[in-house]
């Protein structure tokens, strides 16, 4: 006897049937003491609409906060130039992926050489969804110093892991540099202690934006270790407003990544 219409198709199907006998599609089992009872089946548009219900809420609950940790010495001009210019387009096309999103910027040269690093606040505060105040400020940043070769980069990331980043964001690092660190730095002594000040701060994504081929550099890559992460080659060359133009695509893909490794944890 016909006792049970599907509510996918609308066909009719016997009380005991497991499979919809037009459609094909399962009925759930619903397990009631020691019994064992067919229920109805969940419709593909109401399985799609939950997937889109649960999709929203999750953009909706996606928060980033991302810490710009800038090489300001004397070889990164274009750098600060290309921040400065694609900071707006790279935060709006973060909200519009879905990611509530703030930023800030630590700078740094070499404290070896007494240039100590400094974070830039907006109205007393390191991060701001103002993106136009953000791009003024880095507007103010000008390249000079650095000392020799290696730069007070472990410093300044373990200096980075020490920021008010909101507790239910996600922790974003990005590291900027055309240059290795110094080892031992004047407060880090080793790659593994800036590895264990980001597992105890609980960074969520670490990218360094450096020389990628550079034997000396590629001690940076230490610090994906626990946490989702990419490295971007910073570009060569000493025309910087080449490397600006470089960077600035750079800034985009890095937005993407971004995007999806933050609505994607």
């Amino acid at each position: 006897m016909m006792a049970k219409n599907c509510l996918d198709c609308g066909a009719a199907n016997a009380d005991a049937a497991k499979f919809c006998n037009e459609c094909g599609l399962k009925f759930e089992e619903e397990v009631t003491g020691e019994t064992v009872k067919q229920t109805q089946p969940v419709s593909i548009a109401e399985k799609l609409n939950a997937k889109m219900e649960a999709f929203a809420a999750q953009r909706s609950q996606a928060k980033a906060d991302i810490l710009f940790v800038l090489d300001c010495t004397g070889s990164m001009q274009g750098e600060i130039d290309a921040i400065r210019d694609a900071i707006v387009s790279v935060v709006e096309a973060i909200e519009e992926d879905g990611v509530e999103s703030r930023v800030g910027l630590l700078e740094f040269r070499d404290r070896l050489y007494g240039e100590e690093h400094r974070v830039l606040t907006f109205d007393g505060e390191v991060f701001t969804k103002d993106a136009k105040s953000f791009q003024a400020q880095v507007g103010k940043l000008k390249a000079g110093g650095g000392g020799d070769r290696p730069e007070s980069s472990l410093d300044a990331l373990l200096y980075a892991t020490q920021q008010p980043f909101e507790p239910e964001a996600k922790k974003v690092i990005v590291l900027i540099t055309d240059a290795p660190p110094h080892i031992p730095d004047r407060e880090v002594q080793s790659v593994d202690e800036v590895l264990n000040a980001f597992h105890q701060a609980g960074i969520h994504q670490f990218y360094p934006v450096m020389h990628t081929q550079d034997e000396e550099s590629k001690v940076y890559l230490r610090l994906f270790t626990g946490r989702k992460g990419l490295a971007f080659e910073l570009g060569k060359g000493e025309d910087f407003r080449a490397r600006a133009e470089h960077f600035k695509r750079t800034l985009i893909s890095l937005q993407k990544t971004i995007s999806q490794a933050t609505m994607g944890a």
